[in-house]
């Protein structure tokens, strides 16, 4: 379970850095004309925006294949539990 919340907790920090590069790219492109230090500067946020969806990405793969186990692990052991209770009867 901490590993899902520490999981989720930087989910949110990368979700949080992209959105405020995609703010960045909106502020700079909205500019009249876009320099060509502008547009270095577009072309670098959208770079660093990329880089931290392709981060959150993995970090949401990682919380699927937790959460998969986490199911798996459940199931089997609700199974082994059903398997060793006495067939139709109560304690």
């Amino acid at each position: 379970m901490e590993q899902i919340i520490g999981n989720l907790e930087k989910a949110k920090l990368k979700l949080d850095e992209a959105f405020f590069y995609l703010d960045e790219i909106e502020e700079l492109i909205q500019e009249d004309e876009l320099s060509e230090e502008a547009g270095s500067k577009v072309t670098q946020a959208t770079e660093r925006l990329t880089t931290e969806l392709s981060a959150l990405s993995r970090r949401v793969s990682e919380l699927q294949d937790i959460l998969s186990a986490l199911e798996d692990q459940g199931k089997a052991s609700r199974e082994s539990v059903a398997e060793s209770e006495p067939h139709g009867g109560t304690d």
